[in-house]
């Protein structure tokens, strides 16, 4: 398959590379997700196995997708997934060589896991008085030293005769082995296990590592620079010593996972060591326009290097009478670049969907949305994406009680159930909860839990119901409820449509990973908090609401120090999402709550412009 989009000498010399180990250290904003895309494109035209692309977040797997969707059968062709992802389905499909009857469940949360190490430490006797007379911070700060040790073993891939090499307190060895106990016999396991579980089955069981070299004719991996040891020797593992044909594709400069233990010493050093590969440099910076990284280094100096920059761009501030004219302007100005269809700085079609709006604050984008509708310009707001994060309680109990519904060993989230309900007797089963029941409301969820079939066949059915007879007189409660509702209705619809043997277990593990959340389902015009926008790029970005007090935060130009300090990073970044045109927008005066006109000043971060 030849490239469907213009690429640079330099990116078809990697693209159209001989089969074999290829590592790309790519620059900043130089297009790696490009080349591996095209790569893989190029490198289906060759084989009629399947292509193993591999990611760090579900975004990023989401974003390779999009770039294929043009190919037919895409799904089938190329397994494109996180690494934790990927683990997942080895051990769905062999994990009952390494003794799982069936899939564990994840225990995705920090807090689920912190509070399992506070059960491992009232199980270790030699150590829980100590603990008991020490003060809640120095509990706290051990709990996640512990934490640490465990991820550190599990990535490390430490072996338990090794355990007291990497820590000098013996304590820490006695609490991870019975966190570990605390997990198996509440048939669970952590994320760090998914990628340790998939290792050793690989290692243990070589000729089901043969069966994956067979099925696969390539492998590529986005942003490497962000390996860990365990997702290392992972490949390592799978390939054997003997399947070359492997693509890193990564910026030293960028690795941002420290925390998790990645280093780019494993692309940069080991990749290299191990598999000799072709190394190619890749510095033509297409991440952003001239006019743009000039703006941004206006606000923070010296971050951006600007020199490789191939594409000139658009940079504009824009002052307006009112929050009204501003959102005006806005639509004028989007719908007059739609209607250009063309500019050399951007690559095909200008549409709506390579549009975004950012603010500080969702309620900046007030008047833009009523605007929006009256034009009938299609937009949506971006959300994070991610397991659910519900608001209401009544759905937060819901969750509670799908993980015990699933899970009758999981202790844990039964026993904050319980608590939620008020029932002290912690022996009783789900569906004999019911009736000790007090609160209406709560009554209704539970029921709703016991009665929702094992294949989900009637969620969407009994939801729409509740959402129907929830009788809550605050509206506000109520409204949160329902949009809770709403949202998980959309993440059963993700996962419904691309799986033929549903189950309500398989659905929450596939929330728990992050890969049923509507990451490339709406189209449109994207309004996005700045929070929300870090890690994604558009061709054309309108940043408005930039008046003092506004951008930045009233409360952070109050308290100054680091949360001004920080204002101005997010506007720096806010800055950077946009890799074409710019648009920078405010009101001279807004309209307050109470019905007066008050007068704005540009941003203080804009004053020198």
């Amino acid at each position: 398959m030849t490239p469907h989009i213009d690429l640079s000498p330099k990116q078809q010399e990697i693209v159209f590379a001989e089969n074999g180990a290829i590592y790309v250290k790519a620059s900043a904003g130089s297009g790696k997700t490009r080349i591996l895309t095209e790569r893989i494109r190029y490198l289906l035209g060759n084989t009629n196995k399947k292509i193993l692309a591999l990611t760090f977040t579900n975004k990023a797997g989401a974003e390779i997708k999009e770039r294929l969707s043009d190919i037919s059968e895409i799904e089938k062709r190329v397994f494109i997934g996180t690494f934790h992802g990927f683990c997942q389905s080895i051990l769905e499909n062999h994990g009952h060589s390494i003794g799982l009857t069936k899939m564990p469940h994840i225990f995705e949360e920090e807090a689920d896991r912190l509070e399992l190490i506070e059960q491992a430490i009232n199980q270790t006797p030699s150590y829980a008085g100590t603990y008991k007379t020490q003060s809640s911070k120095e509990q706290k700060n051990f709990r996640y030293r512990v934490l640490n040790y465990i991820s550190k073993v599990k990535r490390e891939l430490i072996a338990d005769n090794e355990l007291e090499q990497h820590t000098d307190d013996e304590n820490i060895v006695l609490l991870y082995q019975n966190y570990q106990d605390i997990l198996r016999a509440q048939n669970a396991i952590d994320f760090d296990d998914l990628l340790l579980l998939a290792y050793s089955l690989l290692v243990n069981y070589p000729k089901t590592a043969a069966l994956y070299r067979r099925s696969f004719f390539a492998i590529c991996i986005d942003e490497a620079q962000d390996l860990n040891n365990a997702q290392y020797q992972f490949l390592r593992a799978l390939a054997n010593g003997e399947f070359k044909n492997i693509m890193m594709v990564g910026d030293p400069n960028q690795s941002i996972f420290h925390f998790n233990g990645s280093s780019p010493d494993y692309m940069d050093k080991h990749f290299v060591h191990d598999f000799s590969p072709s190394v190619f440099e890749l510095n033509e910076n297409y991440r952003s326009s001239l006019a743009i990284l000039e703006a941004a280094r206006k606000i923070i100096p010296d971050v951006e290097n600007i020199t490789e920059t191939v594409k000139a761009g658009i940079f504009e501030i824009k002052a307006l009478e009112d929050e009204g004219d501003e959102a005006r302007w806005i639509i004028n100005k989007i719908t007059s670049l739609v209607s250009l269809k063309k500019h050399e700085d951007i690559e095909g079609d200008i549409s709506y969907e390579k549009i975004a709006v950012l603010a500080r604050n969702k309620y900046i984008f007030n008047q833009l949305e009523a605007q929006l509708v009256e034009n009938k310009l299609p937009f949506y707001y971006k959300m994070t994406p991610g397991t659910i994060r519900f608001e209401s309680d009544l759905m937060k109990i819901f969750d509670l009680g799908l993980r015990a519904r699933l899970n009758s060993q999981d202790i844990l989230h039964k026993k904050r159930l319980l608590n939620r309900l008020k029932i002290e007797d912690s022996n009783v089963n789900l569906e004999n909860i019911v009736p000790l029941i007090l609160d209406p409301s709560m009554k209704k969820v539970i029921i709703l839990v016991v009665e929702l079939n094992d294949d989900g066949s009637n969620l969407k059915r009994n939801f729409e119901s509740l959402k129907d007879n929830i009788n809550i007189e605050d509206e506000n409660e109520k409204n949160m409820i329902i949009n809770d509702i709403n949202e998980l209705l959309k993440h059963w619809h993700n996962y419904a449509r691309k799986t033929d043997n549903k189950s309500l277990h398989q659905f929450k593990n596939a929330m728990a990973l992050g890969q049923t959340h509507p990451l490339a389902q709406h189209s449109g015009i994207t309004l996005s908090t700045v929070h929300t926008m870090k890690g994604q790029e558009f061709d054309i970005v309108f940043i408005m609401g930039m008046d003092n007090d506004t951008f930045p935060d009233y409360r952070a130009v109050r308290n100054g120090g680091i949360e001004l300090k920080q204002e101005k990073n997010n506007l720096y970044v806010a800055f950077t999402r946009a890799k074409r045109f710019l648009y920078v927008t405010y009101p001279e005066k807004r309209m307050m709550p109470w019905g007066d006109y008050k007068t704005r000043n540009i941003s203080r971060f804009l004053k020198g412009f």
